[in-house]
C-alpha cells in the first residue's frame, strides 16, 4: 500500500471511530431519555431526569418566599420535563451551628426567639400538572410559577422562579449565600397534607403568607394561637405588627382543613382503615 493510501486509510479509520463514538453517545442519550419518558405521566419530572443524569439541577433560595431552579440539559437532544408538583429545598450543610434565629431577613424579625441551628428547609411547588386544586382557597394566587411541562434545548440551561415557604420555624431564613439542594418532599416530611399545600402554592392558588401559616402549622405543630402571636419587630420605637393578619390565619385554617380531606383521599383504602383501627385501639 502506498504512503498516500496509508494516510487516507488511516484518516478514514479515525473518522469512522469518531462517528461511531458520537453515534454511541447520541444513542446513550436517546436510551436514557426513552427510559425517563416511561414515567406514568409520559413526561418525566426533574427528579427522574436528574437520577438518569440527563440534567443537572441547582436550587438557589432568594429568601423565604421564592427560589430559583436552574436546569441544565446534559444531553445532545431536546428534553421535555415537568417541574415537581411539590418539593423541598434542603440545606447542603446539615450542621451550621451558631447561626442564630430568624431575625432580620425579608421574613421580618420575630419577637419570639429562634431555635438556632442552620438555615431553614424550604418547600414549594412547580405548578404540577393535573390533580385537584384548592379551588381558590385563601384567595388570589402569587402568579410566580413557571411550572408544569417545559422544554429545554440540548446542552442549554433554563431558570425558573418558584414560590416557597419555610418549613422549620425558628431557624435562620434561607438566602442565596447558603448552598441548597432540590429534594423530594418526602425527604423532609411524609405528611401528605404538607404536599397538598405546597402543590397548591405552586399552582398559584394560595398567597404566600397563607401557605406559610398552613405549612408551619402542619410541619412544625405551631398552634393558631402561636401563629397569631407572631410579631414583626420594628426599630426606632415603631410599634410591632402581627406577622399574619386575621384574614390570613382564617384562610390558612380553611386550607389545612381542605388539605386534610385531600390527603385522606390520596391514601390507599387499606392504609386509611389500618390507621383508623390503630388510633381506635390506643
Amino acid at each position: 500500500m502506498s504512503r498516500v493510501a496509508s494516510i487516507l486509510f488511516g484518516g478514514f479509520l479515525a473518522c469512522g471511530v469518531i462517528v461511531f463514538a458520537n453515534s454511541q453517545a447520541c444513542a446513550a442519550d436517546s436510551a436514557s431519555a426513552t427510559s425517563a419518558s416511561s414515567s406514568p405521566s409520559g413526561t418525566p419530572d426533574l427528579f427522574e431526569a436528574e437520577e438518569l443524569q440527563l440534567v443537572s439541577v441547582k436550587y438557589i433560595p432568594n429568601d423565604a418566599k421564592s427560589a430559583q431552579i436552574i436546569v441544565t440539559n446534559r444531553t445532545r437532544r431536546p428534553l421535555t420535563l415537568r417541574l415537581p408538583a411539590a418539593f423541598a429545598g434542603v440545606p447542603v450543610l446539615a450542621q451550621m451551628g451558631g447561626m442564630g434565629g430568624m431575625g432580620g431577613g425579608n421574613q421580618g424579625g420575630f419577637a419570639a426567639g429562634g431555635i438556632g441551628g442552620g438555615p431553614q428547609t424550604t418547600g414549594g411547588g412547580g405548578g404540577g400538572m393535573g390533580g385537584q386544586g384548592m379551588n381558590g382557597m385563601g384567595g388570589g394566587g402569587m402568579g410566580m410559577g413557571g411550572g408544569g411541562a417545559f422544554s429545554i434545548p440540548p446542552e442549554r440551561s433554563r431558570t425558573f422562579r418558584v414560590p416557597t415557604v419555610c418549613l422549620e420555624y425558628g431557624k435562620r431564613e434561607p438566602s442565596s449565600r447558603m448552598p441548597y439542594k432540590l429534594s423530594r418532599t418526602e425527604t423532609f416530611s411524609s405528611d401528605p397534607k404538607l404536599a397538598v399545600v405546597l402543590e397548591s402554592l405552586g399552582r398559584g392558588e394560595l398567597p404566600q403568607k397563607v401557605a406559610q401559616a398552613a405549612a408551619w402549622h402542619i410541619a412544625n405543630g405551631l398552634t393558631w394561637e402561636k401563629l397569631a402571636a407572631e410579631k414583626i419587630d420594628h426599630a426606632g420605637g415603631t410599634p410591632d405588627e402581627p406577622y399574619f393578619s386575621r384574614a390570613e390565619l382564617v384562610a390558612a385554617h380553611r386550607v389545612v382543613a381542605v388539605a386534610t380531606e385531600q390527603a385522606q383521599r390520596r391514601q390507599p383504602t387499606g392504609t386509611s382503615e389500618a390507621t383508623t383501627k390503630d388510633s381506635l385501639s390506643q
